[in-house]
């Protein structure tokens, strides 16, 4: 078990970084708080961890999909990028679906499913 003191210099480091440029509300320094706010501290830790982890899964799969809708296109010719609304890629030229509205995804939605039936009839 590490000592109290490194353990105050822990929960101190990442109250630090918690609250940012924001002031540190005052708490008792006990061996109690300091105990509680360290058990805290670790649960926000590997929160974060896993947080982390699930959004580089996400980013993998995202990537993985691009790839495929690119080789499904290429294969038949059915879908481009331009039949989405201008509005919908951004600087990054990467579709983030949460910077738009529920009418733009439908939209969107409806314009990809009257291609893959237009597709379907013509192969």
């Amino acid at each position: 078990m590490e000592p109290l003191e490194e353990r105050e210099a822990k929960v101190a480091a990442w109250l630090k970084k918690i609250f940012g440029d924001h002031p540190i509300p005052q708490y008792e320094v006990n061996p109690r708080t300091t105990e509680i706010l360290y058990h805290l501290s670790e649960r926000n830790r590997l929160r974060d961890r896993d947080v982390y982890l699930v959004i580089e899964d996400l980013k993998q799969k995202a990537s993985e999909y691009e790839s495929e809708g690119a080789t499904f296109s290429q294969r038949h010719g059915c879908f481009s990028v331009s039949s989405v609304p201008g509005s919908t890629v951004r600087e990054t030229g990467k579709i983030k679906a949460a910077d738009y509205t529920f009418e733009e995804k439908i939209g969107v939605l409806f314009r990809l499913n009257a291609e893959s039936i237009s597709c379907s009839s013509e192969n």
